[in-house]
């Protein structure tokens, strides 16, 4: 007994210098610790720690000593007022956040005051001392959190991925059972994951509409998925307009013209939370059908928007395809990245389109975080039919100066540009080289692989991009490279 009273004061006295050494980190790290022996089996401890005001996520790491000789350590969570979760021997690290959660962990609100960590002690040897050590990460609101997910790969390398798919959570309701076709029911998260793995994706955004509810659903999903990352998104559905934001569970609000709010207002908000928009199928047309899916919202401030969806399902050219949209705003001097959405509304349905088109990004590693920058980067490109179609890279010389898509090349008079355009999986097809939004000169690709090289006359302000066609239409477009 003298020897586990001992054991239970050093436990304590741990505790509180991981208490005091937080306190010299600041409000964002605490560290708890201590001691359970073969007298403490079949027992629970509850260690307190204090979450200050404006803090929006929780993460934690729980290790112990005498993990490989058959002593099992669970760990509950309790807030001020309610329990939290708890997950036996099956986790190490878990969080909690406002809209999703690790399983076994219940998302909401993170409120203030004192929180409690469980220990349970199911088994441990009658004559073994196990220490244990749980670091808690206190993340503020309006901090850039993490996603659902650490990297899955460590990069760097093109991802391929479809950044606007709909679940049941808004209104993708063209689902159904096998052999039952004509009775269709609402797409559960699960089964656009499922397309997406089919597509041979390595990313996936599900973006509802004025909701981040499925991301409880994908935290879940998450933690199966060891080659597939799942974005948080959600779709601005205003009636000027679709947008998704990327990157942030925050629910940002929606509603344009509602007590004076604007696009300035959305954009400022967005950033706050470290988030990325994305103009959603801009040149549709607005009316009873499709209520403001078409983009008019007035005094949008297009300096402060990342990326614009150039491509749209299967609307690729025409009028109302994104890309001459896209086109007036480079040519307003705006540097915008295009990518590509599904919309997909049907899943795995047999009218599912989920990979169509295909965004590739050029990513430090497939991670949230890396994604997003490089889309804000400007390094990708668009596979208009999905993951299989052909590999294209484009880059722009003079001076000694290279840069590739998304990248300005300095020069100070109007001269000739060496283009280099990198394909594979392209041959027979044409590049169409575009200047300002107008074709400049074409270019046959005769093989696969292929390098080729072309000069055109540029000058400060222009811009360049291309776009591969075959006998049925443009198969993939390319961020532009800008002169400046």
């Amino acid at each position: 007994m003298a020897l586990r009273r001992l054991l239970l004061i050093l436990a304590m006295l741990l505790a509180w210098a991981g208490h005091d050494s937080a306190a010299g980190q600041g409000p964002h790290n605490v560290m708890l610790s201590g001691a359970v022996t073969g007298a403490d089996q079949g027992t629970y401890q509850e260690h307190v720690f204090q979450v200050p005001e404006g803090v929006g996520r929780l993460d934690f790491e729980f290790t112990h000593s005498r993990e490989r000789d058959g002593t099992q350590l669970e760990v509950g969570l309790f807030d001020p007022s309610r329990f939290r979760g708890a997950s036996r021997f099956s986790k190490t690290r878990f969080y909690i956040a406002d809209a999703h959660a690790t399983p076994s962990y219940v998302p909401g609100p993170i409120p203030a005051g004192p929180w409690r960590v469980s220990i349970g002690i199911p088994a441990i040897g009658a004559s073994t001392t196990a220490t244990w050590q749980v670091t808690i990460r206190m993340t503020p609101v309006g901090d850039s959190q993490a996603g659902f997910t650490a990297a899955l790969a460590p990069g760097p390398g093109w991802f391929a991925g479809d950044f606007h798919t709909h679940t049941l959570h808004s209104d993708a309701f063209e689902c159904h059972d096998a052999g039952q076709a004509e009775a269709t029911r609402g797409c559960q998260p699960w089964e656009v994951v499922e397309a997406a793995r089919a597509a041979r994706l390595d990313f996936l955004a599900i973006t509802d509409h004025n909701t981040t509810s499925h991301h409880a659903d994908l935290a879940g999903l998450q933690e199966g998925l060891t080659s597939l990352l799942l974005l948080r998104g959600q779709e601005l559905t205003t009636f000027h307009g679709h947008a998704n934001v990327y990157g942030t569970s925050a629910a940002i609000d929606f509603r344009l013209g509602f007590r004076g709010r604007g696009m300035g207002d959305v954009m400022r908000d967005v950033k706050a939370v470290g988030g990325l928009l994305s103009i959603n199928h801009p040149g549709r047309e607005t009316g009873d059908r499709c209520t403001g899916c078409g983009w008019d919202a007035p005094q949008t401030p297009w300096a402060q928007v990342a990326a614009m969806e150039v491509v749209n399902g299967p609307t690729i050219e025409g009028a109302t395809a994104g890309v001459g949209f896209w086109y007036q705003r480079l040519n307003e001097g705006h540097r915008i990245t295009a990518i590509g959405g599904s919309d997909d509304h049907a899943a795995r349905s047999g009218r599912g389109r989920v990979g169509g088109p295909t965004t590739l990004v050029w990513a430090r590693e497939l991670s949230e975080s890396a994604l997003l920058d490089g889309v804000r980067s400007g390094r990708a490109y668009i596979r208009t039919r999905g993951a299989d179609g052909p590999v294209v890279d484009l880059s722009a010389s003079w001076g000694g100066g290279l840069v590739t898509m998304g990248g300005m090349l300095d020069m100070d008079v109007a001269t000739a540009v060496g283009l280099r355009i990198d394909t594979s999986r392209a041959a027979g097809q044409t590049v169409e080289l575009v200047k300002n939004g107008e074709i400049a000169a074409r270019v046959r690709i005769a093989s696969s692989p292929a390098s080729v090289t072309h000069s055109l006359a540029l000058q400060p302000g222009d811009w360049v991009n291309l776009r591969l066609r075959d006998a049925t239409g443009i198969t993939a477009i390319t961020n532009p490279v800008y002169i400046r």
